[in-house]
């Protein structure tokens, strides 16, 4: 019985034993005790003989104290510690990670290593760096800052800097331009060698499986989409289309499926031939009846903006997949444009393993280290904090239906508004934030309303919050990175108090939100106002609570319907992380030919083995012997790196279509047109075939372009096709394709189809 707990124990995600970073820490202390007395430029004198992380971690606590102000305490150098051993450490809220990171980041890069420290988003990329920058400066680093705007010259300079403050995104989607180059100079990016995640659950297990894409573009309106969505919004609800329990997906009806094909002219909307207007119509049926403006988007500067439900922001360059960005343009009555050919897509979870050594910090990563072993193989350590928290986390209070909690939230921030305690209010969308702002303004009770369509004003809301009496309505703003500072008095009165309007579906979510009070031993304290109508219970049928979502008002909020809660929430995110598995599994296998393809262009265009395509075009290769050798192979590069480009992009084309038939045969149940096997072999064997077929024509590419592009002693005439490819792109992430499987009964209708044809029983 022991040898299996201590074997589980060895197995677990989680690492409880600190004694290693304790000696170490004491060894700092004792060095640090010798430092003190030393001038700035003693300390800097000592630089060359800092050989052991003991060392140079002792330095870095001293010339923070020195040149910042701020001192690291123990609990920041233990998280320094494990973070330069390649843990994900688990540092609550409030206890300074951005100064954690200094010390880890400073002895990766004296050991030679190029540091990135990846950031939630631009405005924390460039905070830290500025704060950071004269400790990094001292010990003769440089430092580069990667954001959204910057030019492909400044992104240059930076990369090549000892230490790189970015977004994991930046740093991926010049990963992708990086490998559409025709020649070395143009390239970016320098080696991934370190990389240290800041929220490393949010983005290593979170974003994990979104793709980040860059494409050409391709500017053609698409009336045809305009016209089906403008028949689609005339449907009738319930009459023409009906939509299941959940609203997660819609069907048209009989009648609804006659207007279409009577609209259209066409026999049966859901023949073989009839594909694309199926295709279409199903988009903009989706777009009208389950993307909710105010919820999954909103409209801002004449375009659609995507709401991330994990952070209430606005989410830049992020689309919808498959047509949907399309139908939602054509919905909302905006130009649509057809989208652009892919040219390239890496997730950050295949990002992430480019690097040579990784770890994280996080305010929660307890409850992703699970998640974090498994596709990464990271484990996490908890660092204890420097006070004990002090917030007062009530217990919940549940609601048979949404009005009962408005009211019990409208009376509870009222009676608590009299004493002059500020309240944070978390809800889950921005529809719900201007709604309950609406419900307190007609109670009298007047509050800062903070979401993606006034997050200009953040700064300024954030710096009020904390006041006495100040009441604050935000989505999840308000949530990871956010300081909110105490005003004068608000400790006398209990600190700041957090309501939750619903539970998220992510208890991670739950507790950033909860997060936000009693930072750094200040009181504070949290509350969560939960119905049965919230979406968290969607996901569940009348089964499993149906006895409960039988009460009326208030329930008794006893410790079975609170575990009731916490399983559903559980039930939800281990659903999520088998999705995450099954996609990384399809995914892998296109990494793997993308890492074996992109080596051969690597080479290409680093001139290694290009001398093999010479023999297959010798006859154009002789007849171009009066120009010089180098613009000959330059050109000749050029050419094998341009039909190497055609090529992926027809593969990627090709596994997408490979990807719509499996997913195909997961709806219909039609594996067995296949002898019954799995979709995921299919997919293996054809994703296969696909690639080896594709690699077989680049020679014949190859001769048939270098035999037709014009060349002269210039090389290869810059205005030429050959380079429109990358003139003009975009980078953008691809969401999740919001709804979990294909419509049910499109997938019947198809399923009648093949059993006409001969296909399954």
């Amino acid at each position: 019985m022991l040898k299996r707990i201590m074997a589980k124990l060895q197995r677990s995600p989680i690492e409880t034993n600190l004694k290693p970073f304790q000696q170490v820490l004491d060894e700092i202390h004792a060095l640090g005790e010798s430092l003190t007395a030393l001038t700035i430029e003693e300390l800097k004198a000592k630089l060359p003989a800092l050989d052991t992380q003991a060392k140079i971690f002792a330095v870095v606590v001293e010339v923070s104290h020195r040149l910042l102000g701020m001192r690291p305490f123990d609990s920041q150098i233990l998280a320094g510690l494990a973070l330069y051993e390649g843990f994900v450490t688990d540092m609550k809220t409030g206890e300074g990670k951005t100064l954690a990171a200094a010390a880890p980041n400073i002895a990766n890069a004296l050991a030679g290593k190029k540091v990135y420290l990846l950031t939630f988003n631009d405005y924390l990329a460039k905070r830290d760096s500025d704060l950071l920058l004269p400790l990094y400066q001292f010990f003769g680093l440089t430092v580069g800052v990667i954001q959204a705007e910057i030019s492909n010259e400044q992104r240059k300079q930076a990369y090549q800097c000892d230490i790189i403050y970015a977004t994991a995104r930046e740093v991926g989607f010049d990963f992708l331009r990086d490998q559409l180059c025709l020649y070395p100079h143009q390239t970016v990016l320098s080696t991934l060698d370190v990389a240290i995640v800041d929220e490393a659950d949010s983005i290593l297990v979170d974003e994990a499986r979104i793709p980040l894409v860059i494409s050409g573009d391709v500017h053609q309106p698409n009336e045809h989409l305009d016209a089906v969505s403008k028949a689609v919004r005339d449907l009738v609800k319930t009459v023409d289309y009906d939509s299941d329990k959940h609203h997660s997906n819609v069907h048209l009806t009989d009648t609804g499926t006659h207007k279409i094909e009577k609209q259209f002219d066409c026999d049966n909307l859901y023949d073989v031939e009839n594909l694309p207007l199926l295709t279409s119509v199903n988009l903009a049926l989706h777009a009208q009846a389950l993307l909710i403006p105010d919820i999954d988007y909103i409209v801002k500067d004449h375009g659609i903006k995507l709401i991330d439900e994990f952070t209430g922001r606005i989410a830049e360059n992020r689309r919808w997949p498959d047509g949907m960005q399309s139908a939602l343009d054509a919905k909302e009555g905006l130009a649509v444009k057809t989208e652009g050919q892919t040219l390239g897509s890496i997730t950050l979870q295949h990002l992430m393993s480019l690097f040579n050594k990784v770890s994280g910090m996080t305010g929660t990563a307890v409850l992703a280290a699970d998640e974090l072993h498994q596709l990464y193989q990271l484990k996490s350590c908890v660092i204890p904090p420097r006070k004990p928290c002090l917030r007062i986390d009530k217990p919940d209070r549940v609601f048979a239906d949404s009005k009962a909690k408005d009211a019990a939230i409208c009376q509870e921030i009222a009676a608590i508004h009299k004493t002059g305690q500020p309240i944070l209010v978390g809800t889950p969308n921005i529809r719900e934030s201007e709604r309950l702002h609406a419900l307190l303004v007609e109670n009298g009770i007047t509050g800062q309303l903070l979401n993606a369509k006034n997050d200009e004003d953040e700064a300024h809301i954030i710096a009020g919050a904390g006041t006495l009496g100040a009441v604050t309505i935000c989505t999840n703003l308000a949530g990871r990175g956010t300081d909110i500072l105490l005003g004068s008095g608000v400790i006398d009165v209990g600190g700041l108090h957090i309501i939750g309007t619903s539970r998220f579906e992510s208890r991670r979510i739950d507790d950033q939100l909860r997060g936000r009070a009693a930072r750094q031993g200040d009181p504070g304290s949290s509350q969560y106002f939960v119905s049965l109508t919230d979406k968290l219970f969607n996901h569940f049928s009348e089964d499993e609570f149906g006895t409960i979502k039988a009460g009326q008002g208030e329930l008794n909020s006893n410790a079975g319907l609170s575990k009731k809660i916490a399983h559903a929430q559980r039930v939800i995110e281990g659903a999520n992380l088998e999705r995450r598995k099954a996609l990384y599994k399809y995914s892998q296998l296109v990494e793997q030919q993308r890492r074996g393809f992109q080596q051969l262009r690597e080479d290409i265009l680093h001139q290694n083995g290009v001398e093999s395509f010479i023999e297959d075009v010798d006859a154009r290769w002789q007849g171009l012997g009066n120009i010089n050798s180098d613009k000959r192979t330059e050109a000749l590069i050029i050419v094998v790196l341009y039909s190497l480009d055609k090529i992926w992009v027809e593969y990627l084309s090709e596994i997408e279509y490979i990807k719509e038939g499996i997913h195909l045969i997961g709806a219909t149940g039609t594996s067995s047109m296949f002898g019954g096997t799995e979709p995921y072999h299919v997919f293996v064997r054809q994703a296969h075939e696909v690639f080896e077929h594709l690699i077989g024509e680049l020679k014949d590419s190859v001769v048939e372009t270098f035999e037709a592009v014009s060349i002269d002693e210039n090389g290869i005439d810059p205005d030429s096709e050959l380079f429109d490819m990358t003139k003009s792109t975009s980078s953008y992430v691809v969401v999740d394709n919001p709804f979990d499987g294909m419509d049910s009964r499109f997938a019947s209708k198809i399923r009648q189809k093949m059993k006409k044809l001969g296909f399954g029983s």
